[in-house]
């Protein structure tokens, strides 16, 4: 079975999504690191440019929403409409306060360790990036990964997508229809399978079968997951690590052809996607 190494794959994903070329936004990737005794942060951006219209407007409350909700850092956000160095300025603050937090948990951390006179070492980081993922006439998408090393045997992740409409600056927060799972489930194992490429097909699903049922007491059900995208190729569904399958399996990302998805997408999503009423 192949097993993927999510730091390639997070990697391969940032160069790709930096070279997409946007039709009505410009990307400029902002990123800061910043190290202190026990700990460390990296935070990257790709940051939308251009006129305030809507369609920025979401993006950078997107952005901000994502920051919010990683950690507790108390500094005041800019307006939604600020400009790129206004935003810099305001990021390098943020990752600076990140990494004073994540320095001061882990010294407390090891200062138990040292009261018990176990020696610990190990440097905590917390890492953060918000990538565009897709941008065409109709929609743009990004998604935010974050990861954060707290102790432990690993580290811990996670992911959210985003879609928003270039007509109106709507986010697209509803891609499927409600009620659907059932319907959709030999779409999702047919496509988790093509994106995993495992050596033994059996065995991967027997495995997966596996946690489904430690998890969820089910066997043979994937749920729809709530981080989906829209791209050139297709619906995109991120799964984080410990979601549908075991930790060593990695951070699994479906892709639906959109004309195996078409049954099952709103009207919105399917106007956006074919152009239909």
């Amino acid at each position: 079975m192949i097993k993927k190494n999510f730091l390639s794959i997070f990697l391969l994903f940032f160069a790709a999504a930096n070279a997409m070329a946007g039709d009505t936004l410009t990307i400029s990737n902002i990123g800061f690191e910043k190290k202190l005794p026990g700990g460390s942060s990296t935070v990257n951006i790709d940051f939308p440019l251009g006129d305030n219209n809507a369609v920025r407007r979401a993006v950078v409350d997107y952005i901000y929403e994502g920051l919010q909700f990683f950690s507790g850092v108390q500094i005041a956000y800019p307006p939604n409409t600020c400009d790129e160095p206004t935003f810099k300025t305001f990021l390098e603050e943020y990752t600076q306060a990140l990494c004073q937090i994540t320095a001061e948990e882990q010294q407390e951390y090891a200062q138990s360790f040292e009261d018990e006179e176990e020696p610990y070492n190990m440097d905590w980081f917390s890492n953060l990036a918000v990538l565009k993922a897709a941008d065409t006439d109709r929609y743009v998408s990004y998604v935010f990964y974050w990861g954060e090393f707290c102790g432990g045997a690993h580290d811990n992740r996670g992911s959210s997508a985003i879609t928003i409409r270039k007509s109106d600056g709507a986010r697209m927060d509803d891609i499927f229809k409600e009620d659907v799972e059932d319907d959709m489930q030999p779409l999702l194992w047919k496509y988790l399978i093509a994106s995993e490429e495992p050596e033994d097909e059996k065995e991967f699903v027997d495995e997966i079968n596996q946690f489904l049922e430690a998890n969820y007491g089910l066997r043979d059900f994937l749920h729809l997951s709530q981080r989906s995208y829209l791209a050139p190729d297709g619906i995109h569904l991120v799964y984080d690590p410990l979601e549908i399958c075991f930790w060593y399996m990695g951070a699994p990302e479906i892709t639906i052809p959109y004309q195996d998805a078409k049954p099952f997408v709103t009207k919105e999503i399917s106007q956006l996607i074919f152009g239909n009423n």
